[in-house]
Order: C-alpha cells, then sequence, then structure tokens
C-alpha cells in the first residue's frame, strides 16, 4: 500500500525537505537526553525513516521538473505527517502554509486507508 502525493511543487518540496532536515536535527539532539526507553527506541525509527525519505526529495529536487509525484510508504506518510504537524516557531509564512496543505493532504490519505 502506498500514499502518493500528486503534482508536488519542486519549490515546496525543498520547503519539505528544509523542514524534514530541521526535525531531523532536532530528534538527534533530543535523543541524548531521552530517558523513555521506548521513546528513544521510537525516536531512532523516525531518525532512519526521516534521513531515508530525504534522499527521496532531493532525487525529486534534482529532477528539474516544475512537480513531482511523490509516493510514500504508510509508515514515511505518518512520520511526515508528524514534521508537518511539529511547532516551530521559526518557520516562516510560506513554510507553515506549505507544511499545512501536505499536512492536510496526507491526514486526508491516511484516514482513507
Amino acid at each position: 500500500m502506498k500514499i502518493t502525493l500528486k503534482k508536488i511543487k519542486i519549490a515546496d518540496i525543498e520547503i519539505i525537505q528544509s523542514e524534514l532536515l530541521k526535525f531531523i536535527r532536532n530528534k538527534v539532539d533530543n535523543i541524548h537526553n531521552c530517558k523513555d526507553y521506548e521513546k528513544y527506541c521510537n525516536d531512532i525509527i523516525v531518525i532512519d525513516v526521516l534521513q531515508s525519505m530525504f534522499f527521496i526529495f532531493r532525487s525529486k529536487i534534482e529532477s528539474k521538473k516544475e512537480t513531482s509525484n511523490i509516493i510514500l510508504t504508510p509508515t514515511q506518510s505518518v512520520i511526515l505527517l508528524y514534521c508537518c504537524q511539529w511547532e516551530r516557531e521559526e518557520r516562516t509564512q510560506e513554510q507553515r502554509i506549505v507544511m499545512q496543505i501536505i499536512s492536510d493532504i496526507i491526514h486526508e490519505r491516511l484516514v482513507n486507508i
């Protein structure tokens, strides 16, 4: 089962990739202080999936197309949803809009599985 995000603008993919990288860094920074073993293990899984997704987005950006489809597994979709819904104060208005749009699309697709 796959979840497809259709006709996503490359500029938006660049924003998603940038936010994904910041989310990875946040998880990595916090993992060292984690006292809860289950949360620690979950964060390792999230970091691993996010790193693989980073390269998915990178290949889409390097394709030089104006738009691209992104095909994700349900696990990747849920983790990207976490990233989209992450409250990061430093996000610009444009970043917030893109992340909200992607969050809405993923949420709709996950509910319809």
